[in-house]
């Protein structure tokens, strides 16, 4: 019998694994693929001859839950991770002129708020409609609520278009996976309050420079079956068994049963759904996971003769559909050979049915675009579609977000959708991981 039983592989899985394992706890993990990593994983690709990521996950300083479970498995993020000294940002507008933010070495929030006055390529009417926002960020009389969205609070605080264009709208993509016009300011808050309102070092930007299955999913399967727990790849689960609202295991997709008095679901909400018994759809906190949209994330990954933006590791595009473009060879310290571009789409509802043909051709224009001046040609071209990224951080539904204890005893949830008080993040998936070890942990 697997007395503590985790269903998924993802960040929030393998966390919550290695939590209770370091506490002494026997775990069993399920996860339906052979590599495990959920929507944080890497593959090999033959057409670029090396392992892909299936797209590119910035982190941040404040994301201490990930560098918890990092250094839990040994993966030292100062080797695994390039983190910048301070927070800079390179963006980009049509025909190539820059707006760089470069927040020097002082305590936060000071740091941010010198920086956005040092911003170069924004003028100055900009620069105060952004303090007049920074300086009302802690002590704003009406805070937003999860029923207000980033657009009406950025209106609220008087931020000019230019502003919200070259540092506000890109730091929403990013975060939210969401248009500003729909996304909660309420779940953009708590990423300004972690970010910028805690350490200096909160804000600063990293980038894995190996690639993410080996950072998270390969360390953490090592760790755990070094010490006793066992990891079960290529093991779908198919139904939650619930007896007297009590769950005692699930079955597997080969017909086995595993029995479990303590199970940890970390799947998305639509794979959880499917593993309930009918009969418990129904439950208020099921129905309302039931009403969870989702948001896609398209990355296109290419091979360009040299770096549209040699020395730096990545910039944002304003005014684009690609929100984002990286230099992962710079990021990784390659100096030579082809240079492996990657953009990402955020939010990409309108993009996600486009052909691999019709994205390749986006890229190219908006490289010319962008970058006049120093025209490119693209090689290998591949498009990785994840068509359920994200969940939609929209406007008032946060509430629908569970806790980690279910209305099912025995039974708690796990995954970067549940309510954390993050946006559906790496960080929130390890949080949400941690959080439900410590609950069984708890009652054990």
């Amino acid at each position: 019998m697997a007395s503590i039983a985790i269903i998924g592989g993802g960040i929030a899985g393998l966390a919550a694994a290695v939590s209770l394992t370091n506490a002494g706890q026997k775990v069993h993990l399920y996860e339906a693929t052979k590599a495990g990593g959920g929507r944080t994983r890497s593959y090999r690709d033959n057409l670029f001859g090396r392992e892909l990521d299936n797209g590119q996950h910035l982190m941040m300083g404040c994301y201490r839950e990930t560098l918890a479970f990092l250094q839990a498995i040994g993966a030292k993020p100062e080797h695994t991770i390039f983190f910048q000294r301070n927070l800079a940002v390179d963006m980009v507008r049509e025909g190539g002129r820059e707006v760089t933010l470069r927040c020097p070495a002082l305590p936060a929030p000071l740091h941010l708020a010198a920086g956005l006055l040092a911003m170069r390529g924004v003028g100055s009417l900009h620069k105060a409609s952004a303090m007049r926002a920074g300086l009302m960020l802690r002590n704003e009389v009406r805070r937003p609520d999860d029923n207000e969205t980033c657009d009406a609070w950025l209106r609220r605080l008087g931020q000019t278009n230019t502003i919200r264009s070259v540092f506000w709208e890109p730091f929403i993509w990013a975060t939210l996976n969401d248009d500003p016009l729909v996304s909660s300011a309420a779940m953009l808050m708590a990423v300004i309050e972690r970010a910028f309102l805690g350490t200096r070092d909160g804000s600063r930007l990293g980038m894995p420079i190996i690639p993410l299955s080996k950072l998270y999913v390969e360390r953490a399967i090592e760790f755990l079956r070094s010490r006793g727990s066992e990891v079960h790849l290529g093991t779908p689960a198919r139904k939650l068994c619930i007896s007297n609202n009590r769950v005692t295991g699930f079955t597997l997709k080969s017909g086995e049963t595993v029995e479990a008095d303590t199970v940890i679901t970390a799947v998305p909400p639509h794979a959880l759904l499917d593993l309930l018994p009918d009969n418990h759809h129904s439950h208020p906190v099921f129905h309302d996971i039931r009403r969870l949209k989702t948001a896609p994330i398209v990355n296109i990954w290419a091979h360009v003769d040299r770096s549209p933006f040699p020395g730096k590791p990545f910039v944002g595009l304003v005014h684009s559909p690609l929100h984002w473009m990286f230099d992962r060879s710079h990021i990784e310290g390659e100096r030579t050979g082809k240079v492996l571009l990657n953009a990402t789409i955020s939010g990409a509802r309108a993009f996600v049915e486009d052909s691999q043909s019709s994205l390749q051709q986006l890229l190219a224009d908006e490289l010319k675009r962008f970058f006049p001046h120093r025209p490119l040609a693209i090689h290998e071209v591949r498009v990785i579609k994840e068509k359920r990224a994200t969940i939609s951080h929209a406007a008032g539904t946060y509430h629908w977000r569970p806790e980690a204890r279910s209305p099912v005893n025995g039974l708690w949830l796990a995954g970067d959708w549940v309510r954390t008080g993050l946006p559906a993040t790496i960080e929130s998936a390890a949080q949400s991981g941690h959080d439900a070890a410590s609950l069984v942990l708890a009652e054990s």
